[in-house]
């Protein structure tokens, strides 16, 4: 799962924190995980950047939108940390649905001149 969370720790940090209590098997969960992450179209204008860029947050929330069919301004978030954008959050059902965030999950970046690195 290092490819897609980055390290095997994060991996098993997930694991700990969301998969643990899902009722699935660390095998399904991460076969969950990964399918949700190839369900999603990772903006190709993100994706062919080779350096980081100075850009307003919603820019990227924009950007998701028209590259995923379907995918509403409720159901995605985007999150900064430290002047940066930290990642954007698609929330989904179970059954991978997109599904409005919940209070828990939204934390919207507002900054017009975040720091974005190019897309892994």
């Amino acid at each position: 799962m290092a490819d897609i969370m980055g390290t095997s720790g994060l991996a098993w940090y997930q694991w700990n924190k969301h998969g643990a209590c899902s009722g699935l098997s660390p095998q399904d969960y991460y076969a969950l995980a990964r399918k949700a992450y190839t369900s999603v179209t990772r903006p190709e204008v993100l994706r062919q950047l080779d350096r980081p860029v100075t850009l307003p947050a919603s820019l990227i929330q924009e950007a998701f939108m028209r590259d995923n069919a379907g995918l509403d301004a409720d159901e995605i978030t985007i999150t900064c940390r430290s002047g940066r954008i930290q990642e954007a959050r698609i929330c989904m059902t179970r059954d991978l649905e997109l599904r409005g965030c919940g209070a828990d999950v939204i934390r919207d970046c507002t900054l017009d001149d975040a720091l974005f690195d190019p897309v892994r």
